[in-house]
């Protein structure tokens, strides 16, 4: 058997009732004066599967719902007690504590926001009339309309969706950016995906944030899905906070 790693909290922090560990295992503390390490028992023999992944994100994510956590990367293992003292607690202390002080009472949520294709374009041919003068030159010409106008048209819808795309994105951080101390934004995943966020939110602010995303989705209306995912524990901000980069709103 070895100890499975799920994240750092304060010493003393109780953990959340009915949520168990990898396998269905007991979850427990291993705590020196300050700090305690969230661990249940696996079979370091048995290979990791997906239920595995998804039992440590849930653990992290029930615990993230009323403490603050540092979460570990999913697959750490050590042997016992006394190895999670001398290789995390120990070495890692002092970065742990400062990690838990700085983002202490915050927690991440996920904003995902994608045009549905369909109402977007709609929208764009509303917004830009010149852009919607083009297809109805195109479309009147009928077989007199070449190749290339057909594929400048294309061009010009593409531009339009990333002007749209833009706009809207603008639009969700003005009405989060009041409730949120920090944001990162990654890569869209898609053609479609207009805003990839992780924010960080004061926990007894969530509400405020809860009523910003709401007025997107009035705003936007039919031409947008809001993916809006939390409680989660501060994945996108453990390295800003090492380096000491977050940029605070």
């Amino acid at each position: 058997m070895a100890l499975h790693l799920y994240g750092v909290v304060w010493a003393g922090t109780g953990l959340p009732a009915g949520v168990i560990g990898r396998g269905g295992a007991r979850l427990r503390l291993v705590s020196d004066e300050e700090l305690a390490v969230i661990v249940s028992e696996v079979d370091a023999d048995r290979p990791a599967g997906p239920d595995d992944l998804l039992s440590h994100a849930r653990v992290l994510e029930a615990i993230a719902a009323a403490e603050t956590v540092v979460p570990m990367q999913f697959g750490v293992l050590l042997l016992d007690d006394v190895q999670v003292h001398e290789e995390m607690l120990q070495p890692e202390g002092d970065s742990l504590r400062h990690l838990l002080q700085t983002l202490e009472g915050m927690v991440q949520l996920s904003i995902q926001a994608f045009h549905e294709e369909a109402p977007a374009l709609a929208h764009v041919l509303e917004r830009e009339p010149g852009l919607r003068a083009m297809r109805d030159g195109i479309r009147a010409a009928g077989s007199g309309a070449t190749q290339g106008d057909h594929v400048a048209l294309g061009q010009a819808v593409s531009d339009g969706l990333e002007r749209l795309a833009g706009h809207d994105r603008d639009m969700i951080l003005d009405h989060i950016d009041p409730a949120v101390d920090a944001v990162s934004l990654s890569e869209p995943t898609s053609t479609l995906q207009v805003i990839n966020a992780a924010v960080l939110v004061a926990r007894d602010r969530r509400p405020e944030l809860d009523a910003a995303v709401d007025r997107c989705r009035e705003e936007l209306g039919d031409r947008m899905r809001i993916r809006y995912v939390g409680p989660q524990p501060p994945y996108s901000f453990l390295e800003p906070v090492r380096t000491g980069e977050l940029a605070w709103g």
